[in-house]
């Protein structure tokens, strides 16, 4: 008896021998997982940039981040009571992303009462449109670090 690879089958009929097949663009993101299988007349697409994608953020950046919309709330011209309660969710999660070990679910639900509290005042008030936009393109850029979707933030 003789040990050793078998032949290769012959491929089916229903596909053509010069068809490749291979597996590629394998994503893993927030808990969701993308496979695409070439030669299959298989089409996929993934929208968003490559920054708000990747998980390779780090905590500084992400401190950095928050310290830009801390900034956009202390210029918006919504009223101190206004800003006063958006600083108070926001400088616990800036603390905690910048310690060695962070709480990222900590972070994250803090950050959801600041992204409730902006989409709130979006609707409400002028100055809360255009804080609402820097804030959801902070929160894209977050969520990844978190390991959740930006849709956690009403996004």
């Amino acid at each position: 008896m003789m040990f050793g690879k078998k032949p290769p089958s012959e491929p089916s009929k229903s596909r053509s021998p010069n068809q490749p097949q291979s597996l590629s663009n394998v994503i893993l993101t927030g808990g969701m997982m993308q496979l695409g299988q070439a030669g299959s007349n298989i089409q996929q697409s993934q929208t968003g940039s490559l920054d708000t994608q990747q998980q390779g953020i780090t905590g500084i950046e992400v401190v950095t981040l928050l310290e830009q919309l801390e900034a956009a709330v202390k210029q918006s011209a919504l009223d101190s009571t206004q800003q006063e309660e958006l600083l108070d969710y926001l400088r616990p999660a800036k603390r905690e992303a910048g310690k060695e070990t962070p709480s990222k679910e900590l972070v994250g639900q803090n950050l959801k009462q600041v992204s409730e509290t902006m989409k709130t005042l979006k609707d409400t008030t002028e100055a809360g449109k255009s804080l609402w936009q820097t804030g959801t393109e902070i929160f894209k850029a977050v969520a990844p670090w978190l390991g959740i979707a930006a849709a956690f933030f009403g996004i």
